[in-house]
């Protein structure tokens, strides 16, 4: 069997799986009609229960947060790490395509107040030659912030054949590049660790240090990646609802995957040691999935030591936001639909970990088992959730059963408990999120009473675009990567 072929019936997986249970629950809804109803309550209460102990989870990763947000790192630092602390250098990768000067100054301003040596911190700035304003940008800025950095680095990034556009190519390109340059400079790679960090970014004060500190408390430790809680929270008062409702959702699944060890996979800002990355290969410029990717290269070249270790801090970026409505609504899905395309990595993942000799049989069932279920149910739950009592109803010998009568009431009671999870949801938004300026208390609980259309967003704007990736992967088509629209 060829790699080519493997490829694409790998790709072919989970449309497959997704279409499969889909004509077979319409299918049994006209035969076992009694079997798909149980399935779909099953179902629901498995869901509830994930919702639940998510919230569990929340609750404790906010605890921990603040917990971080109280400590002295400089001083822990001092007391346990003191000869050797101070060796490493922090680096800020950001890459830049189309975003402007007012996404990324706000960045780099927060970069300079972060709390570290100022001669161990560096800025990389991942130019493409498609945007030179990208490039005038960072020169612009190199200039002005250049006393509080020990260097700002700009590399300028050129397609070519055998790579796709988009942030993998450039941070392959910059982070290579980068590596010369401290090689040359004779600086020990072995002492740098590097985020992965998007242009809209902002990171707390205390991130270097508290990332240092795990860093160095940590077993096997250049065989790890760090992972802070992204939040799209810059912006949140000025999107739109469908916008602030992804965004909220994103950033409470983001803190309490720190709590589950099994699930947790680098996503959009995280970081490793230079040498590391080195060493598994950077990011692969031929390829959407950038943050997946590299997790499998890690995972592959270094076996079952390889961890994603959360780090209770949040890194605080733009949710999506376009010229008008329409296209914020239209870049939003599109995102959400490059998030989804991951499933794409199943091909590359499945087979490698499969012959791979490093990591244990039950590490690699873990590994297949998780990545097909996510794909999975991102497409399908918002769809069972809300539609799946209703299909067997299609089945007129079933609307006369008094149980067709009887299970409506009762999921709608099941999903009572949602609403009482939605309101917490909002109890950590109003936590977590910046203080909204509008005074006026009606604008303020009506921002609040839109969150009635949330199950309507999970169907538009979580299955959809899972089903649409899925399933192009199922008939061969590809996306196309651009760069997602957000403004200040």
């Amino acid at each position: 069997m060829s790699d080519k072929f493997l490829t694409r019936l790998i790709n072919m997986v989970p449309g497959l799986i997704l279409w499969g249970t889909i004509i077979l629950i319409f299918v049994l809804s006209f035969t076992y009609p009694i079997l798909v109803i149980y399935i779909v309550v099953f179902y629901i209460l498995y869901f509830i229960y994930g919702a639940v102990n998510t919230m569990v989870l929340v609750f404790k990763a906010n605890k921990k947060i603040n917990e971080v947000k109280k400590t002295d790192w400089v001083e822990k630092l001092d007391k346990e790490y003191k000869k050797v602390w101070k060796d490493y250098y922090q680096v800020l990768l950001i890459p830049i395509a189309n975003e402007t000067e007012e996404v990324i100054r706000p960045t780099i301003e927060a970069a300079s107040k972060i709390i570290y040596p100022k001669n161990k911190k560096i800025i990389l700035f991942a130019t493409e030659k498609k945007f030179p304003q990208g490039k005038e940008c960072a020169e612009k800025l190199k200039n002005e912030y250049k006393n509080n950095f020990f260097d700002l680095i700009i590399t300028e990034h050129e397609l070519v054949n055998g790579e796709i556009a988009g942030k993998a190519s450039n941070e392959n390109f910059a982070a290579r590049e980068f590596y010369k340059i401290l090689k040359n400079k004779k600086i020990d790679t072995k002492k740098v660790i590097i985020t992965s960090n998007d242009a809209d970014y902002r990171h707390d004060k205390n991130y270097f240090l508290y990332l240092t500190y795990t860093y160095l408390s940590s077993k096997n430790r250049n065989k790890v990646i760090y992972q802070p809680i992204p939040i799209f929270y810059n912006n949140i008062w000025k999107v739109s609802i469908v916008s602030r409702i992804i965004a909220t959702f994103s950033a409470q699944w983001q803190m309490a995957l720190t709590f589950k060890p099994e699930k947790l996979m680098n996503f959009s800002c995280y970081a490793i040691n230079l040498e590391s990355l080195h060493k598994i290969g950077y990011w692969d410029p031929d390829i959407i999935p950038e943050d997946e990717r590299l997790y499998w290269k890690a995972t592959l070249a270094f076996g079952n030591d390889t961890k994603v270790i959360p780090l209770h801090i949040m890194v605080y970026g733009d949710a999506v936001l376009a010229d008008t409505y329409w296209k914020s609504l239209k870049e939003q899905y599109k995102q959400l639909r490059r998030w989804a395309w991951g499933a794409s990595e199943m091909s590359f993942s499945i087979p490698n970990v499969i012959k791979n000799k490093k990591l244990t049989k039950g590490r690699k069932f873990l590994l297949i088992y998780q990545q097909i279920k996510n794909s999975f149910e991102r497409a399908i739950a918002p769809i069972i959730i809300t539609f799946g009592d209703l299909i067997p109803e299609l089945n007129s010998k079933y609307q006369k059963t008094t149980l067709s009568y009887t299970i409506p009431t009762i999921i709608s009671r099941f999903l009572t408990i949602t609403t009482i999870l939605v309101i917490l949801i909002l109890f950590f938004e109003v936590r977590i999120a910046p203080e909204k300026n509008d005074k006026k208390n009606i604008k303020k609980l009506f921002s609040y009473i839109t969150w009635i259309i949330y199950p309507i967003v999970s169907i538009i704007f979580s299955a959809i675009p899972a089903i649409d990736a899925q399933t192009r992967l199922l008939l061969g088509k590809n996306i196309q990567y651009t760069p997602t629209v957000k403004k200040t």
